[in-house]
């Protein structure tokens, strides 16, 4: 019973390094054309087409709460996000993977809507989309019929992985020999093997407890980064003030992903080994 409970968690905190997460950044409107409670639903049902498309052991939707935590404050929140000139660059202050966004414009007579997707850490535009209505209902019949193509890109991303070529070696022939016969030997008496069991349990007893001590590691760097963001928001946008500070930020991230991206290895090898033997 206590090994079925190790291997669990152990399962559940290799996912948990594996999630990527998505923020949903508050929709701007770039005209004041439509009031903020508005701006706010149509946010929720963006962020309500990624819930539903993409799955939760691998992809992980941030909160609005989440998200104004590591920004400081309502009201930070909101002024970062009016005045951010790079959504990827807003993405990677949240600690998200990728960061999403809707802006209200207008053209003509009509409320006009872009939706845009990116990748925070190459800083890639994944996808994006744009409608235009005579009023709201239009603009969130454009979001419902078109956001979940939009992250429809996020799981082709995550899917699709290069290929390596493999490079055959030939090897030279060598000209065989005949041996000489050999006189008979007496037959060996049996020698009594050990079960692999016994040797498979300590090795995979051995790489679950190097990659737990790397999920902690990772754990505690996570923690690390957190207390380095809201120190990294209270400095302000003045960019002498934050630039030393936002390089800590970016180093604890790339060692807290260290940390979980190699404990996940250990630990799926550890759990594998005792599943196989």
């Amino acid at each position: 019973m206590k090994k079925q409970f190790f291997i669990l968690l152990f399962l559940t905190l290799a996912a948990y390094g594996q999630q990527e997460r998505i923020a949903i950044i508050n929709t701007m409107d770039d005209r004041d054309s439509i009031g903020i409670s508005d701006l706010t639903y149509l946010t929720d049902r963006i962020r309500e087409a990624a819930v539903n498309l993409l799955p939760k052991q691998r992809f992980g939707v941030m909160t609005t709460e989440s998200i104004v935590a590591f920004l400081g404050s309502q009201e930070n929140t909101a002024k970062v996000c009016k005045e951010a000139s790079c959504l990827a660059e807003l993405g990677r202050k949240v600690s998200a993977d990728y960061v999403a966004q809707g802006r209200i414009g207008r053209f003509g007579e009509n409320l006009t809507i872009k939706v845009e997707l990116y990748d925070t850490q190459k800083g890639n535009l994944m996808g994006s989309f744009t409608g235009n209505s005579k009023d709201i209902f239009g603009l969130l019949s454009l979001i419902d019929q078109k956001s979940s193509d939009l992250f429809k890109r996020m799981l082709e991303e995550s899917t699709v992985k290069p290929t390596e070529p493999v490079i055959v070696v030939e090897k030279p022939e060598v000209a065989k020999i005949e041996p000489k016969p050999e006189p008979p030997k007496p037959a060996p008496m049996p020698k009594v093997k050990e079960g692999p069991k016994k040797t498979s349990f300590w090795v995979a007893l051995g790489l679950d407890m190097l990659g737990a001590g790397l999920m902690v590691a990772g754990y505690l760097k996570d923690k690390e980064l957190k207390d380095s963001y809201k120190t990294y928001g209270e400095k302000g946008l003045d960019q002498s003030h934050y630039d030393n500070t936002w390089d800590d930020v970016e180093s604890i991230q790339s060692q807290r992903n260290v940390f979980y991206g190699i404990g996940s290895i250990f630990l799926v090898s550890g759990v594998g080994i005792s599943l196989w033997f």
